[in-house]
């Protein structure tokens, strides 16, 4: 993500044993001036998730999973959760940066 001047974010996958999620970084220039963790935990609505995953095609499902580094659909659900709330505090900081 970037906005049309010196900052952008960015968002990195976590190794399953610094705990998974989603790493985000909020850069200005090259400089990370913030950022944060955003673990893929267990969620509170599983049906949302089976529905969700049996929505999606076969390549975003093995795109999900692999991201989770499981198996398991529920996982695949956390990971996405997780994503979202890095991606969306990253759009709100960029917007932030734009005032």
């Amino acid at each position: 993500m970037t906005n049309k001047t010196k900052y952008r974010c960015e968002i990195n996958i976590r190794p399953v044993e610094l705990g998974g999620g989603w790493h985000l970084k909020l850069l200005e220039g090259d400089q990370e001036v913030g950022g944060g963790v955003f673990s893929a935990e267990a969620v509170a609505d599983p049906q949302a998730g089976i529905d969700w995953f049996n929505g999606l095609k076969e390549s975003e499902r093995e795109h999900w999973l692999r991201a989770a580094d499981s198996a398991r659909p529920v996982d695949a659900w956390a990971a996405y959760l997780a994503y979202q709330a890095a991606r969306d505090e990253g759009a709100t900081w960029l917007a932030s940066c734009e005032q």
